[in-house]
């Protein structure tokens, strides 16, 4: 799994390929996680500007739940959400394997 911050025309902004994405993303219940439960393992999830507020919310509520290597995955998509919530037509994408 990857994340990446891709702007309205294509380009990308950042990404991360952090090994432990994957693991963060289905240990995540659907229950009171209505953005970040939903990201698809197999396919993309893209989320946009006003979505990525919510999803901040959500991985803070998360974090106290974290083994290490996933609270340093959830700061990288903390990091690159922070890109899209910058400038609208930027969107944050999770690319499933």
């Amino acid at each position: 799994m990857s994340v990446l911050v891709r702007t309205y025309s294509g380009e990308v902004l950042g990404q991360s390929e952090h090994r432990a994405l994957g693991g963060l993303f289905a240990s995540v219940p659907l229950e009171g996680f209505p953005f970040i439960g939903h990201v698809d393992p197999y396919d993309d999830t893209i989320f946009n500007r006003l979505q990525v507020n919510s999803i901040l919310a959500e991985l803070e509520k998360l974090g106290s739940y974290l083994g290490d290597d996933e609270m340093a995955a959830a700061i990288e998509v903390i990091d690159l959400a922070s890109l899209v919530s910058e400038r609208p037509h930027r969107y944050l994408v999770f690319s499933g394997d």
